[in-house]
């Protein structure tokens, strides 16, 4: 009989044991999905950076870079970088009191007044950091450029290697809506200096089902 009771003893704890561990194992499997997801651009960021490409490096401004190999640095921010020019950009024009008109707001593309930045600003100072992949791009000129490979470049002063490639820097898009975000570029002629010859942030308009350059906004700094 004490056999028997201590059997079960032994059944019985080896059950619950066992129960208590299953929902262990259930809780790592959504950590690995998002995981996944943090990694990946939605379709929507996707189209958002590609057709921003289309639309930039046919502009007239790139026209004498033609030839030039394109590089873009894999590093991409987690967006916040783009909000962060657009609140510069906002925080500057009403410094002296200005009041924007309906007028303005179209013109220069206020979508977001000073409650709602602060808010998109809490939320994304902690997403973390994306890094550009070759499938992200659709346009096969452009190669992506690990960011150890560009730090060696330049530590070993070898940037004068970099002259002859057009060397672009994206930020990855931030959407406020279904027909709103934003994203940020800085473009140069390799590193040395003066280099730089375009520095902005745009708002991108969804239209017909294709994304659009709308207003520009100027973080302030100076290449």
């Amino acid at each position: 009989m004490k056999y028997l009771i201590y059997t079960l003893l032994i059944a019985i704890f080896t059950s619950c044991t066992s129960q208590k561990k299953t929902p262990k194992i259930k809780e790592t499997q959504p950590l690995t999905q998002l995981q996944s997801l943090v990694d990946t651009l939605t379709i929507e960021e996707k189209n958002i950076v590609n057709d921003f490409l289309d639309i930039e490096l046919a502009s007239e401004r790139y026209k004498s870079y033609n030839n030039l190999e394109i590089i873009m640095i894999e590093d991409a921010g987690n967006g916040i970088e783009n909000l962060l020019a657009y609140e510069y950009a906002y925080r500057d024009f009403h410094s002296d009191g200005n009041e924007a008109t309906a007028e303005d707001n179209q013109r220069l593309g206020w979508i977001l007044d000073s409650i709602q930045i602060k808010e998109l600003k809490n939320k994304y100072s902690d997403k973390k950091e994306y890094h550009w992949k070759s499938s992200d791009i659709r346009n096969f000129k452009v190669n992506i450029m690990k960011n150890d490979t560009l730090r060696n470049y330049l530590k070993k002063d070898r940037f004068i290697e970099l002259s002859e490639k057009l060397v672009l820097f994206i930020k990855k898009p931030i959407i406020i809506d279904e027909n709103n975000a934003f994203i940020s570029i800085t473009a140069r002629k390799g590193f040395l200096f003066g280099s730089v010859f375009n520095n902005y942030t745009t708002l991108m308009k969804k239209t017909n089902r294709k994304w659009k350059t709308g207003a520009s906004y100027w973080d302030g700094s100076i290449e």
